[in-house]
């Protein structure tokens, strides 16, 4: 996973720090995915990143918290560009529901340790008054975007009558329940799931 390039050039980076920014980011990936949010010191993520010292970091990023922040962005851009490519451009609502299910689960199943680091730092990271961090953002990704497509489908007669922010989190808790699954089981026919829940989903949102 990359920091997206627009981003870095924003930040006024030059190619090597934006490159060992990064790197840091990989690593801090793949030590929370790993380990989980309360075992990702700086010592871990040096040593998965192959670097010499934790000055590494503390020259890019100023402490854990501005670190998970640029580590949730990263995240956040990664997962966005990879639903905006697969995700037609001209299609009906109810297409699009349909599009959002099985890009969401092959999401999953091929970046698992990009997912369980998101998560992990949406539920553990908190402010210095013990408030979590990124409530806001996390809430609008997981539930925000997808309950506002939901009314528009409603108002273009398109769905049926439900309350489209419930309707959002019962389809994020699916797909959450899903990505559990798929930790416990390497193995599951994804694609047999995909096609299961998108077909449910379908079923509670279509017009009669």
């Amino acid at each position: 996973m990359r920091v997206n390039d627009e981003f870095d050039a924003g930040l006024g980076l030059t190619p090597t720090e934006a490159a060992r920014r990064a790197q840091i980011i990989d690593a801090t990936v793949d030590v929370i995915a790993e380990l989980g949010f309360a075992k990702s010191s700086f010592a871990r993520i040096i040593e998965r990143a192959g670097l010499s010292s934790t000055r590494m970091i503390s020259y890019h990023f100023a402490d854990k918290k501005e670190l998970m922040t640029a580590t949730l962005m990263a995240l956040i851009d990664h997962h966005d560009r990879y639903v905006e490519e697969h995700t037609p451009a001209d299609a009906d609502r109810a297409t699009l529901l349909r599009s959002f299910l099985e890009v969401e689960i092959a999401y999953l199943a091929a970046h698992p340790r990009q997912v369980l680091a998101l998560s992990e730092i949406a539920a553990n990271a908190r402010d210095s008054d013990g408030s979590p961090l990124f409530d806001i953002v996390v809430h609008d990704l997981r539930v925000g975007r997808l309950a506002r497509q939901l009314t528009q489908g409603q108002r273009e007669g398109q769905f049926t009558d439900f309350d489209p922010e419930i309707m959002a989190r019962t389809i994020r808790h699916a797909l959450e329940g899903l990505a559990q699954q798929l930790v416990a089981d390497p193995g599951l026919d994804v694609e047999h799931y995909s096609a299961e829940l998108t077909a449910l989903f379908t079923r509670a949102t279509a017009k009669p």
